[in-house]
């Protein structure tokens, strides 16, 4: 009978997959490597669970979007995440919500680089080169499964089933509410209160899912989806958080994933989102129009 249902068999199949990796990261006293290894796991099981649910439904695997989508909106998926970073963190430098320093960024830096006798200037040049190029292509390695999930099996098809911003909500508060086993039910490390993260992050999270959703309808890609979850993970909060520094209490409120400046932004950008996809979709139609 679920065969019959894939949404249904695949989010059945998410949780069963995603359930060791929710006890091991809350339970086990790993080391940094270990909860890497937990963490690479966990997000992985969406795309192992579109996978098992294509094939036990009798779904061509194709239909999870494998093309690849051209340099261009390659290219833009992965700045994305840089140009609303800079769009929200620029606000809270600006306000004096935060401050931009390198005061914990460098000290990070130097422990990663690991070269003693290198400049301060040569490890923050090293450190953003290696981020941006290396981390943001493990990050790729580790979104990837995600997003075989969300965006090439969930997200396309409740879009068919009921239009596009309902697909991209639904998919939105689903995408959230798998990551709070691990973020908000033992071991959420941040300063603001847990319903106050668990709000912005939910709210950044659905906004988000509009920017998924128009790149993967405009391509058919799920690449570009892999790319932009990607960037953001290798960006935001290795980058622009600890670039960060507070200015008084409500600087917690303001930053990462987890503050309100993000959850607005992506807001802004669901609502640019949804603008430009109708503008498309007119221009199509007056296209048509005029060709008949």
């Amino acid at each position: 009978m679920l065969r019959r249902h894939p949404v249904v068999l695949f989010l059945l199949l998410t949780v069963l997959f995603s359930l060791p990796f929710y006890l091991l990261l809350n339970l086990s006293f790993a080391n940094a490597e270990g909860r890497r290894l937990y963490v690479t796991g966990l997000m992985w099981s969406p795309g192992l669970a579109a996978v098992a649910a294509c094939l036990l439904a009798r779904i061509p695997l194709a239909n999870l979007g494998w093309r690849w989508p051209g340099g261009r909106l390659a290219r833009l998926s992965y700045l994305i995440p840089i140009g609303y970073g800079l769009f929200a963190y620029g606000i809270i430098w600006a306000t004096g919500l935060g401050r931009l320093s390198t005061e914990i960024y460098l000290p990070y830096a130097r422990r990663v680089i690991g070269l003693p006798d290198a400049s301060d200037g040569e490890v923050i040049a090293m450190m953003l080169a290696l981020q941006l190029g290396m981390g943001f292509i493990l990050n790729v390695a580790m979104a990837l499964g995600e997003e075989i999930g969300w965006r090439g099996l969930l997200g396309p098809r409740l879009a068919r089933r009921f239009g596009f911003g309902a697909g991209a909500l639904s998919t939105g508060l689903i995408w959230a509410a798998w990551h709070y086993p691990v973020l908000f039910w033992l071991n959420f490390p941040g300063d603001p209160p847990k319903p106050f993260a668990m709000a912005c992050f939910t709210v950044m999270v659905t906004g988000l899912s509009f920017v998924y959703a128009w790149l993967r309808e405009s391509t058919g890609s799920v690449w570009t989806a892999a790319i932009l979850h990607g960037s953001h993970n290798a960006v935001i909060t290795p980058v622009f958080t600890l670039l960060t520094v507070e200015t008084g209490l409500i600087t917690v409120y303001a930053v990462d994933e987890f503050g309100f400046m993000l959850a607005i932004t992506s807001v802004l950008m669901a609502l640019w989102c949804w603008r430009h996809r109708a503008r498309q979709a007119g221009a199509r139609a007056l296209a048509e129009a005029a060709a008949s």
